[in-house]
């Protein structure tokens, strides 16, 4: 713990002493500024739209190159967010997003991931949630970096706006982000004594409570903004006890009372809060301190069984003499299957139903049964402080310090079944402190917008789990320190009122190291440890390893270290005051690590960062006197250096005199094995035609293929003609309110909303089995506004067609010979009340 202090010190002194020395340089040649007896009370950078006519398009004001512009003046590829737009659509969490901007996925993992959040743009991003991987897309909460896809499926409460960047961010941001970034931003506090709140309930007994209050504390001075959430609902897929269910089978009963229900997945148990403390003393300084808290007790992801072959190979395949399935893949377990006639359970034909037990009766340990609850559970919180300084008029500085502590628990049956095939458990706790300082200077009369800033990060993950995958099982004790320092700089030049050049520098050095902990399980013949053994130690006879793919890889560790330089050069071209267009290339790249499953310590190698060019040119337009806005954008680029799973490991240089032909397999290493490109192309459009009708579209190409690959990648199902995982080559939106004014009712507006994306693979190898059909959703709302705004009412009905979809599919049959899905949620409808006040 000293030597993490001092780590923390140094690094955040490197970085003050660096700013600074730009500061003072600016500040220097900037005149003096006089200061204003009374403060203004407008937060800092907080958006709002623009001034306008009544029926004309509203814009939203962003900050991604750090000062706040209209979204239609930023020459990126950004789809921006209000709060009006949140509430009318029903968005509640970060995977709701995605549908609104094109080429983004953004989706819960399936089960064994637990609460992250598979995040791609433009086909770049991460499914893994393991610490030895970094995320491909960024998440911020009010500029603050949130370093992990686990646990960030965030609650959207009391935003005053999103920001989904497309792109590599490495230089408009405090962390790189090889895809783009999504960024949160709250309502800060004003002082103006509103506050709001909204009772929802709706489909499987779901109620949500969402408030907020706004309040003065020192007149003109220091404000207070106080927001909570709590959200319940109970899950769609039910798990039943199969001998309850069935009378007379073999299957043993593991129901706990009479009940053949022995729970679901997918419910919702969710309580958050947040105060946020803005604090003005003058016109020149602003700070705001915010905390935040969460308390989720969700269910596991839902999944059920779609296929199931009896394989001999498979250790545990059946229980009690009844075997998971047949020789064809049908199987007594399958309720439905979209596959084809797998399906033979005799007691439901729902596709919302399994027989999962998260129980092992008699694991490989012989440790006795091993049970588990259905969880995706998250606890935790952060803390933040942020200062604004104006330096002189056209001179400001910026401080965000960071503190953020979340501990999540979840569990999978992997198969579905009282066939205890495979489960996990996973308790990964994930700590960061983060500093970003930035100097802003607006130069030769606001011609030249200067920023310079940096970054540092001190990243610690502790990943404890017991994977009991026969003939495995053991207990996973992993440790994973990490370090990121960067400074960086953007200048936008306007070299006339009409054209601007913008230029980006970026350097980032990192370090992470993964500490490897495999115990056997506690009371196990391999000894009394209260920790459990050491796993599976190395057998010697004479001194000669006799099986080195049994060597233990306990107390192992890897260390990645790397830097990086990214750049970005863009141009855009104000040819009215309401069309633009730019052009720009830009790098990024996604940070290195050590292969986190190993099966022996020759295994334990690292893997470099992945790395893309991307090119871009785009327009972004307001026609018809702000009647119509068309924006579009397209984009090539070279990605190199893909993170991809191997089966055959490569040498390891550290050991020199082992065969490499004694522990290249089994293996399931993460290396850079493959090139890539990507191109593809967005277009949004909106129109008002009158001041109650609106209409909105957006649709999203992107093919992205592999260049070239190595051989070990090859060797694992991955071939030039392989899709990438989550990727659809077309993804589409569009929807259409219209505002019914009345005289002494209110107003009504009602709203339609439909998505679409075509087939994509889940995983590489690319099977049928794990190709996910096209879907299109529609979804509807009526809103209902009091006279004066007071009251509100919300009605909306999501998957208004009753669509079964699945998310992932994902196709075991290589290892114990099933295939499971994971269904997305039936029909759902939601009723809201607000009262703002």
């Amino acid at each position: 713990m000293k030597t993490m202090s001092i780590w923390q010190i140094n690094g955040a002194t490197w970085l003050r002493n660096s700013v600074a020395v730009g500061a003072m340089a600016i500040a220097c040649a900037a005149p003096a500024f006089a200061q204003e007896a009374a403060p203004s009370t407008a937060p800092v950078n907080q958006a709002e739209p623009t001034a306008q006519a009544e029926d004309g398009i509203s814009e939203i004001v962003v900050t991604a190159q750090f000062r706040g512009q209209s979204a239609q003046k930023t020459p990126l590829a950004i789809t921006a967010l209000s709060a009006e737009t949140i509430a009318a659509q029903g968005l509640t969490t970060v995977s709701d997003i995605a549908a609104q901007a094109p080429n983004v996925v953004l989706q819960p993992a399936p089960a064994g991931a637990g609460p992250s959040v598979q995040s791609f743009i433009r086909g770049v991003g991460q499914v893994d949630f393991n610490p030895a991987v970094s995320p491909g897309v960024g998440t911020y909460i009010d500029d603050v970096y949130y370093g992990t896809i686990a646990g960030a499926n965030f609650d959207l409460v009391d935003l005053d706006r999103i920001e989904v960047l497309r792109g590599p961010q490495g230089t408009l941001a405090g962390q790189n982000s090889i895809g783009g970034s999504v960024k949160l931003y709250s309502k800060k506090p004003t002082g103006n004594g509103g506050g709001f709140i909204s009772l929802s309930y709706g489909s499987y007994n779901n109620v949500r409570v969402n408030a907020a209050a706004d309040m003065t504390l020192v007149p003109d001075r220091l404000f207070m903004r106080i927001t909570g959430v709590t959200d319940h609902k109970d899950g769609y897929v039910t798990r039943y006890d199969y001998a309850c269910t069935h009378p007379g089978t073999q299957v043993p009963s593991f129901a706990r009372d009479a009940n053949c229900k022995l729970g679901t997945e997918g419910g919702k148990a969710v309580a958050a809060g947040r105060v946020q403390l803005r604090w003005v003393p003058t016109d020149a300084l602003e700070v705001n301190l915010a905390a935040d808290y969460v308390s989720d007790k969700s269910e596991g992801t839902p999944q059920t069984l779609l296929y199931a072959r009896n394989d001999s190979l498979t250790p545990k395949n059946s229980i009690n003499g009844v075997s998971v399935g047949t020789a064809t893949g049908a199987s007594q377990f399958i309720s439905y299957s979209p596959f084809g006639a797998f399906a033979g359970d005799s007691f439901s034909t729902s596709p919302y139903t399994n027989y999962a037990t998260y129980c092992d009766p008699t694991p490989s340990s012989r440790s006795g049964a091993y049970c588990l609850d259905s969880s995706s559970a998250t606890k935790g919180g952060g803390v933040s402080l942020t200062i604004d300084y104006k330096l002189a008029d056209n001179v400001s500085f910026k401080s965000i310090t960071a503190y953020r502590k979340q501990k999540m628990e979840f569990s999978q049956d992997n198969d579905a079944t009282p066939v205890p095939l495979a489960q996990s458990f996973n308790a990964l706790t994930y700590r960061e402190v983060t500093q970003e300082l930035r100097v802003n200077a607006s130069l030769m009369q606001d011609a030249v917008n200067l920023t310079l800033g940096g970054f540092f990060m001190d990243e610690f993950t502790a990943l404890d789990s017991r994977i009991d995958i026969p003939p495995f099982d053991f207990i996973g004790r992993d440790r994973v320190p990490a370090k990121t320092y960067a400074v960086f700089g953007n200048v936008d030049w306007s070299v006339t009122d009409k054209l601007q050049l913008i230029g980006g520098l970026r350097y980032s050095k990192q370090e992470k190291t993964f500490k490897f902990g495999r115990l056997g399980v506690p009371g196990t013949q391999l000894g009394g440890h209260p920790d459990g053994p050491p796993y599976l130690p190395c057998p010697e006879a004479g001194g000669t390893i006799v099986n080195v793919a049994v060597c233990p890889v306990n107390d192992a560790s890897g260390t990645f270290k790397g830097d990086n330089v990214d750049y970005r050069i863009a141009a855009q071209y104000q040819w009215t005051p309401t069309i633009m267009t730019y052009a720009s290339v830009a790098t990024g790249f996604k940070g290195g690590g050590i292969n986190p499953r190993p099966y022996n310590i020759y295994q334990v190698i690292p893997f470099a960062p992945e790395k893309l060019t991307s090119y871009e040119v785009g327009f972004k337009s307001d026609l018809f006197d702000r009647k119509l806005r068309v924006n579009g954008s397209f984009f090539y680029g070279n990605y190199t250096d893909l993170q991809l799973p191997v089966s055959a490991c490569p040498a390891n240089p550290a050991y020199p005199d082992v065969p490499l032909a004694s522990y290249a397999q089994p293996c399931s290493a993460l290396l850079n094995v493959g090139k890539a490109v990507t191109k593809g192309g967005e277009l949004e459009l909106t129109a008002r035609p009158t001041s109650n009708l609106t209409l909105q579209a957006a649709v999203g190409y992107i093919n992205i293929g592999f260049k070239s690959l190595q051989a070990t990648a090859i060797s694992a199902g991955t071939t030039l003609d392989s899709k990438f995982p989550l990727i659809s080559d077309w993804k589409g939106s569009a929807s259409a309110q219209y505002r019914i004014d009345t005289a002494s009712f209110g107003t009504l507006t009602p709203r339609l909303d439909m998505t679409f994306q075509s087939s994509f693979q889940t995983s590489i190898p690319n099977t049928t089995f794990n190709k996910v059909p096209a879907y299109t959703l529609l979804n509807a709302g009526l809103t209902w506004d009091a006279p004066g705004g007071d009251w509100q009412v919300i009605a909306n009905v999501m998957n208004l067609t009753n669509k079964l979809y699945y998310y992932a599919y994902l196709d075991n049959r290589a290892t114990n010979g099933t295939v499971n899905g994971f269904p997305a949620a039936p029909r759902q409808w939601r009723l809201t009340v607000k009262r703002s006040f």
